[in-house]
């Protein structure tokens, strides 16, 4: 896929809609939903349970046809692409992780791999050693033998983390990774992902319940009733703030550590 349009923006929604059957009818999931993620930046959306926080990532990610409005991802508006043309950015230049178990039996070696194998040319051996590499790198041991269901909730956002790291992709969609981690391991979350981002240049999207789940951000998008978009918070410019970040979430201008 060409890397066009302007460097400094990488992904854009405008006026994007959406609406989902529920029984008889069908309710508005997002409505005129507009926002941009620049690149190397961490961006987040939160809202409520069902408030369509994966639906916005999964359009984003080209996984989802809105019903209006466009997307447009590297100067590129993804309704111009075919199906197939979509499908292969994932795992190219577009990485999807949630906490959402496999739906096949895999190991987490071979669930980490996957996005590899979507027309990347990498032959199953070398699959296999990439991804073993990025477990144990991120600290995850035995990834040729384990199962998604023995895992504990951080090693499941480590697992999620090496999925992003083998894909090395432009864009990274996090999908409710952060949620029910407590502060402590949440702030550890944060500064393994900020490393990570420094260290592809990639960009990220992230959608959690709670604002203190991601404190990593440089900015956050709440969903409200209605499938509406505000700006809950911004750091990236002096002005146009609606929410300030909590105190707790400041940061100087120093480098941010994995932490153990």
């Amino acid at each position: 896929m060409p890397r066009a349009g302007p460097m400094d923006e990488l992904l854009r929604l405008s006026g994007v809609g959406k609406r989902q059957r529920r029984g008889e009818g069908s309710v508005t999931v997002l409505a005129d939903v507009s926002l941009a993620v620049a690149e190397r930046e961490i961006g987040a959306v939160v809202g409520s349970p069902g408030s369509g926080k994966t639906t916005l990532l999964e359009i984003a990610a080209g996984m989802v046809c809105p019903d209006g409005g466009g997307v447009c991802f590297g100067g590129v508006e993804l309704n111009t692409l075919s199906r197939r043309e979509r499908e292969r950015l994932l795992g190219r230049e577009i990485a999807w992780t949630d906490r959402q178990p496999p739906r096949l039996p895999w190991s987490i070696r071979d669930h980490v791999g996957l996005p590899l194998a979507t027309g990347r040319g990498h032959g199953s051996r070398e699959l296999r050693e990439l991804a073993g590499e990025a477990l144990e790198r991120l600290g995850v041991h035995g990834g040729a033998r384990r199962r998604w269901v023995e895992l504990s909730d951080w090693e499941q956002v480590l697992v999620g983390f090496a999925r992003v790291a083998v894909c090395r992709p432009r864009l990274a969609l996090i999908d409710g990774l952060f949620d029910g981690l407590g502060r402590h391991k949440t702030q550890q979350a944060g500064d393994l992902l900020r490393d990570l981002v420094d260290e592809l240049g990639c960009s990220v999207l992230i959608s959690a319940s709670d604002l203190q789940n991601v404190l990593v951000a440089e900015r956050v998008w709440e969903l409200e009733r209605r499938g509406r978009l505000r700006l809950l918070a911004d750091r990236t410019t002096g002005g146009g703030t609606v929410v300030e970040f909590p105190a707790s979430a400041a940061r100087g201008g120093g480098g941010h550590g994995a932490g153990a």
